[in-house]
């Protein structure tokens, strides 16, 4: 596995807490990774860097970054780190039309199914 500094990863803490974000140094001797935390499932750790052991870590495709559902969460995260580049990139690269057809697709994608006789059966 090949991480490196401000690579995108995700994993769990020694506490068990999922976490996901980026590299922000390594200890390889060690086998140490300190992580800054966009994600977690304890909101205490969200914006914070973490220490975790980097056989808990795995990285995050690159797809992941690109996709289109997930592009309002990138440019806003662009936005809050000041990186006038990367925004650069995410807002020309994505049309309007596109974005909402892909944000229009990703909704009924993950919508719960609706139950027609739900307004007449209980």
């Amino acid at each position: 596995m090949n991480i490196n500094v401000s690579d995108w990863v995700h994993g769990r803490t020694s506490d068990g807490e999922m976490v996901y974000g980026f590299v922000e140094s390594m200890d390889v001797l060690q086998g140490l990774v300190a992580l800054h935390v966009v994600k977690s499932d304890n909101e205490e750790r969200v914006g914070r860097p973490v220490r975790v052991r980097l056989a808990t870590i795995k990285p995050v495709s690159d797809s992941a970054s690109t996709d289109l559902r997930h592009a309002d969460e990138l440019i806003d995260l662009a936005l809050a780190t000041w990186d006038e580049e990367w925004f650069m990139e995410l807002t020309t690269s994505n049309s309007g039309k596109e974005r909402k057809r892909q944000k229009h697709e990703a909704i009924i994608q993950t919508a719960p199914p609706v139950n027609r006789l739900g307004k007449f059966i209980r």
